[in-house]
């Protein structure tokens, strides 16, 4: 499964799957799930690439 990042004037930077699906992923503090949302595009890319690697090992 590939992912990419995507910016909207509502969300700011997220992250979706191929399907269209937002992905979800650990809070850093919790460790609950919570939506990719990101203040910055690089964060947000930064989670897509790391997604899609972690996709393509499986």
């Amino acid at each position: 499964m590939r992912y990419e990042a995507r910016h909207s004037a509502t969300r700011g930077w997220y992250v979706v799957s191929d399907e269209g699906h937002l992905a979800h992923v650990p809070d850093p503090d919790t460790y609950h799930l919570r939506a990719a949302l990101f203040e910055r595009r690089e964060d947000a890319e930064r989670c897509a690439a790391e997604l899609s690697r972690l996709g393509q090992l499986s």
